[in-house]
C-alpha cells in the first residue's frame, strides 16, 4: 500500500497525535511506500520480521523481537479480559486454544474483581 492510498484525519480531540504524525509522514512519502520506501516488491515474505533485523537500536538497548512484541500484545489483551476468540482472530491464530501458551504470563485477578465478574452486574 502506498502512502497516497490512505486518507488521514485532521488533528482533533478525538485523533491521537501518533495517528496525526503518521498522516504527516504519509503526505511526505507521496506515492512511495511509507514503510521501507526503497523496496521494489509490493509484498515481501516476513517483511516485519526482517525489518527488526535491519534496524538495530543504538547502544545498550536490546534488539527488537517481533515475536516478543506480538506476545506482549497478546498478553496485554488477555490481561484486559478481551474475549479469547476475538484475540485469536486478530492475531491470525487458528483458534483460542492457541492462546494457552500465554496464559501463565497473564496476572491473576484480585479477589474483588474476580467476585464481581463471577456475580455479574449488581441489580
Amino acid at each position: 500500500m502506498t502512502a497516497r492510498s490512505r486518507s488521514w484525519p485532521a488533528p482533533s480531540g478525538k485523533t491521537s497525535s501518533a495517528n496525526w504524525r503518521t498522516g504527516e509522514l504519509a503526505d511526505r512519502a507521496g506515492d512511495r511506500y511509507l514503510f521501507r520506501p526503497r523496496r521494489t516488491a509490493e509484498y515481501a515474505k516476513n517483511l516485519i520480521g526482517s525489518w527488526s533485523l535491519v534496524h538495530r537500536p543504538p547502544g545498550h538497548l536490546p534488539a527488537l523481537s517481533v515475536r516478543r512484541l506480538r506476545a506482549t500484545w497478546i498478553v496485554e489483551l488477555m490481561a484486559a479480559r478481551i474475549d479469547h476468540d476475538l484475540i485469536a482472530k486478530a492475531a491470525g491464530l487458528a483458534s483460542a486454544a492457541s492462546l494457552a501458551r500465554y496464559q501463565h504470563l497473564v496476572p491473576p485477578l484480585d479477589e474483588a474483581t474476580a467476585a464481581r465478574l463471577l456475580r455479574g452486574p449488581e441489580r
